[in-house]
């Protein structure tokens, strides 16, 4: 088992899901539900969030299977490992490409309302260096720094709330405009956005309590985020008119630029830095899940080396689209791949488990 005092708390194993499932998606989902869904935007997060809880019970179950292995570790214990290795550098490259086009995205927003002129390398570039500091850390690390994060969610939620003074509950009705199919359509779009719950596969071992209780804290944490995205897509849908939120790829972002806090013109200059506080905690998650998985393929029992060969090849991801073609292609293959390795390949690994009788007994 893991040693007493690499085990986060309950309450930063829950701090940690919601840090890493928070991420950039959540800027435009607004826009994407309105077109699929309309008014029944809503009603899609509530779907999604649900399809996440069933997700997260999939993954819960197959780490009850084998208590005191990570991910990498179960991919040993069942394929052997020649097989095993392979699985871990594909999930590897799976974090990898996760965290590059998180990095992408925010840069791409980043570049859109504050740093037009700023060269997209030397953006990326910063994330980098911000990430690669906190990705060499040991978990416990990281879960303080994330408690500490969590607090600027305070602000954020009292920003987005501000919108609802302004806002017109008739812009949502009818909430089955589109019909019910269209909701669940709405609902994958907002499931993509609410990934990050699958690093439970990395940090459930090195966490404290029984297997209830982590899987009640991680579906609190599931619960959170699906509240939270409810509450940012009803403020937007409210606030905005059907046709002005099609005009609109970010509502969210144009919501606090429409907002005047009398001593504050801008609000969208105070939101970015504090939203990217967020996307940095979804990055640094990634690549410290990817690092993890290097240690164990190259059987080392630290991965702060391993930090900086992920940040070079995640810069290099980020940095290789040059077009609006390249950028949604590399969102593509990360929906794609999400797909196979939260739900397919865990899926498998749970029914193979179900004929073997061996379990594992502790951490690589």
């Amino acid at each position: 088992m893991a040693q007493k005092e690499k085990l986060i708390t309950k309450g930063q194993l829950f701090l940690f899901i919601i840090q890493a499932q928070i991420g950039v998606g959540i800027l435009s989902l607004p826009s994407k539900l309105n077109e699929t869904a309309k008014g029944g935007g809503g009603l899609s997060v509530l779907v999604a969030g649900v399809i996440t809880q069933l997700a997260i019970l999939l993954l819960w179950l197959l780490l009850k299977k084998f208590p005191g292995l990570n991910l990498f570790n179960i991919c040993i214990e069942l394929a052997g490992p020649i097989i095993g290795s392979l699985l871990i550098i594909a999930y590897i490259g799976y974090f990898i490409l996760l965290g590059s086009n998180i990095m992408l995205s925010a840069v791409e927003v980043l570049q859109r309302w504050m740093l037009q002129t700023t060269p997209r390398w030397a953006v990326v570039a910063l994330f980098s260096i911000m990430t690669l500091y906190l990705a060499r850390e040991k978990l416990t690390v990281l879960a303080r720094f994330y408690m500490l994060a969590s607090l600027l969610f305070i602000p954020l939620f009292l920003f987005i709330c501000y919108g609802l003074t302004q806002a017109h509950l008739e812009n949502m009705f009818p909430l089955l405009e589109k019909g019910v199919w269209n909701i669940v359509k709405g609902a994958k779009d907002t499931t993509i956005s609410m990934y990050g719950f699958e690093l439970m596969l990395i940090i459930y071992p090195l966490s404290e309590g029984t297997d209830k209780q982590k899987l009640i804290t991680v579906s609190l944490s599931n619960l959170f985020v699906t509240l939270f995205y409810f509450i940012v897509v009803s403020t937007c849908l409210m606030f905005f008119t059907s046709e002005q939120i099609k005009m609109i790829p970010e509502p969210v972002i144009y919501l606090m630029k429409s907002l005047s806090f009398f001593i504050v013109d801008r609000a969208d200059i105070l939101f970015l830095p504090i939203w990217t506080i967020t996307l940095v905690c979804s990055i640094v998650s990634y690549c410290y899940a990817a690092s993890i998985g290097l240690s164990v393929l190259f059987r080392r029992k630290k991965h702060r080396n391993f930090a900086p060969f992920v940040k070079i090849i995640t810069f290099m991801i980020a940095l290789a689209p040059v077009t609006s073609a390249g950028i949604h292609l590399l969102d593509t293959a990360s929906t794609y791949a999400a797909y196979l390795f939260i739900g397919g390949l865990p899926l498998v690994m749970l029914i193979i488990s179900r004929f073997i009788k061996r379990k594992g007994s502790g951490l690589a």
